[in-house]
């Protein structure tokens, strides 16, 4: 996060006046700009994807608690994530929605704790924390879901100001699922202020390892004051007042134990900076898992994996440590996709209000290219402030759409600033070649309406074939934006599971590329992305007019190839290593 505004270059203004139909529209409004708030809200434009935010019709009454003091302590506006993890593995993604607590707690009253909403498999959801036993307080910030022990069914990390604890899932002894807080007894031990994670596996051995994000050292009995010095008002410090520390990595050991392997793996070896999003995927298609984190007003890593476990960090040289121009970038988010039909996986990085949003291209050998501006993503984001944002295909043509939160972490940044706390989403349709275009004003009212988003996360949770997202808020409710695109485009959905021995359960690594109708698309299972946020693994492809996949081709983590051929669209697959598809509904 920066506090100060940034010089904008001309680039930036002339592509901040361009309309997304291309209309200079200085003094005007444009094609792009939406509606004015009194206006009837749009009806569902032919060709653009429309969300309908159903989180009180389907039960996820979840609301942020709002920790506001008149200190405006950094943490007060930086949570909370949301996951989607189907913890009873009934092929429905069921939610869970991180909270956080009074700055500084007192013994009056019950403390807010996180939630987890089961799926109904009909459209609604039902509060069951207490029955699975997550009602913990706490000041909670992310969460990441992996099967750290090959069970067969996910658990789940969640992240806090002031460490970790992880959840094992395991039977209740009714036939349901509970979680169980083994923290202590797997060895990690993280007192620092925890933002995002991320699983992965990062040594081959089919054992998912996990990266967690630190952010910086706050001591509330020695707090700075920050004020803006043109009014006085009290605003929220910089992380550069306060200390940072190294991020951590520890490897699965097996048996539900992990070893911080933070020095001998190169992550210490990197400079202290302040995290908030990590993402695991293999960048340079060398087989082996790398990881690219976003830092806030530091240079990015990109911690390139050699073998062994062992890391060299990189981002400046690949060309992906900094910003436009050579700036800092207030990373809050990663978001990785093949924008451009390339094959290989870019990344995305949401920014401060007053810097464009950043899309680093991927140009292979572990090269990536600035194209933030000319991709169309960077303009629109400018009098924004971005957190959670992940890439779908919301009207299966087989082109990665992207979808943005955002949301000042300033309260009084409208007196101050001249830009609102609470800002609007914004959502970009791609084109497959690297260009995309903001239809954020057609895309349903939840795109119009001023919202302090935070984390943001993707799934199908009603498995209808088109791709919904859970946005959370601070201080403010759920929102849960159900997919109602009409289009005749056909999809699939494809849930791979590695063999366990040579490739992790979750197939965290793997590389998944459909033909179909005479065009072909890359799709990666990613280990964290987004803001403090979890997305469904599930891989979901539009097919465009097409209605089967001629081939698919799934590299597994293992580096095992195998190839499915002629699969009928609108349908659900189980993908196992080494195994024949099984259709799922």
């Amino acid at each position: 996060m920066k506090f100060t505004p940034a010089r904008v270059t001309v680039a930036a203004l002339l592509a901040a006046a361009l309309g997304a139909g291309g209309w200079l529209v200085f003094g005007r409004p444009g094609p792009a700009d939406p509606p004015a708030p009194d206006d009837p809200p749009p009806a569902p434009t032919p060709g653009v994807p429309w969300f309908v935010d159903v989180a009180d019709a389907a039960g996820a009454h979840f609301r942020h608690f709002d920790s506001a003091t008149p200190h405006h302590y950094i943490q007060e506006t930086m949570g909370s994530g949301v996951a989607w993890i189907d913890y009873d593995a009934d092929g429905w993604p069921d939610l869970f929605c991180v909270q956080n607590c009074p700055v500084r707690p007192t013994p009056a009253g019950p403390a807010p704790t996180s939630r987890m909403y089961r799926n109904n498999r009909n459209g609604t959801f039902a509060d069951v924390t207490e029955a699975v036993g997550l009602a913990r307080s706490g000041y909670g910030m992310g969460a990441a879901v992996g099967d750290f022990d090959s069970d067969g069914f996910d658990d789940l990390l969640v992240t806090y100001l002031g460490g970790v604890v992880l959840y094992h899932n395991e039977p209740d002894g009714r036939g349901g699922r509970r979680f169980v807080d083994v923290t202590e007894r797997s060895g990690l031990r993280n007192p620092h202020w925890a933002t995002s994670a991320a699983w992965g596996d990062i040594d081959g051995d089919a054992r998912l390892d996990l990266y967690v994000c630190n952010y910086c050292e706050v001591d509330l009995d020695r707090y700075p004051v920050c004020k803006d010095q043109r009014t006085g008002d009290v605003m929220v410090c910089m992380p550069s007042n306060f200390a940072s520390t190294t991020h951590r990595l520890y490897r699965n050991d097996g048996g539900g134990r992990f070893t911080d392997v933070s020095g001998p793996s190169g992550v210490a070896a990197a400079s202290p900076s302040p995290g908030l999003a990590v993402a695991m995927c293999d960048l340079d298609e060398d087989g082996r898992t790398d990881i690219f984190v976003a830092n806030d007003m530091r240079p990015a890593y990109l911690f390139h994996n050699s073998g062994g476990g062992r890391f060299t960090e990189r981002a400046l040289l690949a060309g992906c440590g900094l910003g436009p121009d050579g700036s800092l970038v207030a990373g809050m988010c990663v978001a990785i996709a093949d924008v451009d039909g390339s094959g290989r996986p870019s990344v995305f990085v949401t920014n401060f209000e007053k810097k464009p949003n950043v899309l680093y291209l991927n140009r292979g050998g572990l090269r990536f290219h600035d194209v933030s501006m000319p991709s169309g993503l960077g303009g629109p984001s400018i009098p924004r402030l971005g957190f959670g944002a992940e890439f779908l295909d919301a009207d299966l043509d087989g082109r990665p759409d992207l979808a943005v939160a955002n949301g000042h972490i300033h309260r009084a940044s409208r007196k101050v600033l001249g830009v609102p706390f609470a800002q609007p989403a914004l959502f970009f349709l791609g084109d497959g070649r690297g260009k995309f275009r903001d239809v954020s004003a057609l895309a349903g009212q939840y795109f119009r309406e001023e919202r302090v988003g935070r984390g943001l996360a993707v799934a199908d949770f009603d498995n209808d074939g088109r791709p919904d997202v859970a946005v959370n808020h601070n201080g403010g409710p759920l929102a849960l934006l159900h997919n109602r695109t009409e289009t005749a485009n056909g999809w699939l959905r494809l849930d791979l599971i590695g063999d366990g021995a040579k490739s992790n359960r979750n197939a965290i690594g793997a590389r998944v590329e459909v033909a179909a109708g005479g065009v072909r698309q890359v799709r990666f299972v990613v280990g964290g992305g987004s803001y403090l946020s979890a997305s469904d693994r599930r891989v979901l492809v539009g097919l465009g007019p097409a209605d089967r996949a001629d081939r698919i081709v799934v590299v597994w983590p293992s580096g095992r190839r195998q190839e499915f051929r002629d699969l009928p669209g609108r349908l659900g697959y189980r993908l196992t290593e080494g195994e024949s598809p099984v259709e799922v509904r």
